[in-house]
């Protein structure tokens, strides 16, 4: 079974369903909470997380990416600060795994002790890029890249490539972005991830847009996102969907496109790129006689998509959704 939901968690097949059966190995049951996030079943993933957790018979190492896992579902929540808490554990538990004499033997995927400690150390750069802390984030970054320099992984280019991306745009240097963004696009290709790939393309055409301020490069990333947010329904992975229509409507914004027909036009009203939750209030409700088009179009599928995504996060992460900066206010949900 773990050849199965590797290719969930890590393959071609992310969108497949996740079934876990009583007697379920360990890895097993790691592997498919990965995937359920992935899928954004953020519940069914927790209590998988917790069990690990809990589990005395789990390995250190396993426990550590258990923990750092839940870390990661908490921050695509909004929840940075909430994540630090597990992404330490995770690098505590990692070193534990490490002075008890966990195998010494790279996995490829990373699922050992030395990836766990990796993983650790760029989730807690991630949380101090989502917490504006931009210098620790930047100790952390090499911290991890040391950490992963001789390790045969190829999980910790892409999720580095993030990292470093939206450390950069945080920074307002677009253009030092670009070089991470594409980095992970090429390690997420290689490694024939198509979670990993679509994260990385999403991650590229942001950048992309904010590094250029020329309309036609707007508009291509405009296009390049609208095709990214359809692929994101297509396989099933609505906490990248989500973004990639946000996204895509702050582009559409920034071009002033405006249709009601159907058909898009330029303008050079709204040439200025505002944050999302800046213009949120209401927007969903612009078109006439119910017809959605253009920015509201996509801000009305971006709420749904979130909409689907809090019905089905625990407790903690509903909470997470309504106190985050970084998850829009007009979901009406909460």
């Amino acid at each position: 079974m773990t050849s199965r939901w590797r290719n969930v968690a890590f393959g071609q097949r992310p969108g497949d369903p996740v079934t876990v059966t009583a007697g379920s190995s360990p890895n097993d049951r790691w592997l498919a909470a990965v995937a359920l996030g992935g899928q954004g079943r953020y519940a069914a993933a927790a209590a998988l997380l917790h069990g690990l957790l809990g589990d005395r018979s789990v390995r250190p190492d396993l426990a550590a990416h258990a923990a750092v896992t839940l870390a990661a579902h908490r921050r695509q929540l909004g929840g940075h600060a909430a994540a630090r808490r597990w992404d330490g554990l995770g690098l505590r538990l990692a070193e534990a795994a490490r002075r008890a004499g966990a195998p010494a033997r790279p996995e490829p995927d990373g699922v050992d002790a030395a990836g766990a400690r990796i993983d650790a150390l760029v989730g807690l750069a991630a949380d101090a890029v989502g917490t504006a802390q931009a210098g620790l984030a930047e100790w952390l970054l090499a911290a991890a890249a040391e950490a992963a320099r001789e390790h045969p992984s190829w999980r910790p280019a892409v999720r580095l490539g993030w990292v470093r991306a939206e450390l950069s745009l945080i920074r307002g240097e677009p253009a030092a972005a670009i070089g991470p963004a594409e980095h992970a696009v090429a390690a997420a290709a290689a490694a024939g991830s198509a979670r990993h790939l679509l994260k990385s393309r999403i991650v590229a055409a942001v950048v992309r847009a904010a590094a250029d301020p020329d309309d036609a490069a707007a508009a291509g990333a405009l296009a390049d996102l609208d095709a990214l947010a359809a692929e994101a329904e297509r396989l099933s992975l609505p906490p990248l969907r989500w973004p990639a229509e946000l996204a895509a409507a702050d582009l559409a914004d920034r071009l002033g496109v405006r249709s009601s027909a159907g058909h898009a036009r330029r303008s050079d009203a709204h040439r200025t790129a505002e944050p999302a939750n800046d213009r949120a209030g209401g927007r969903c409700g612009e078109a006439p006689n119910d017809t959605l088009s253009d920015t509201p179009r996509r801000r009305h599928a971006a709420a749904a998509t979130l909409r689907v995504i809090y019905r089905n996060a625990d407790p903690v992460g509903r909470r997470l959704m309504g106190e985050s900066a970084w998850v829009p206010e007009w979901l009406g949900v909460m």
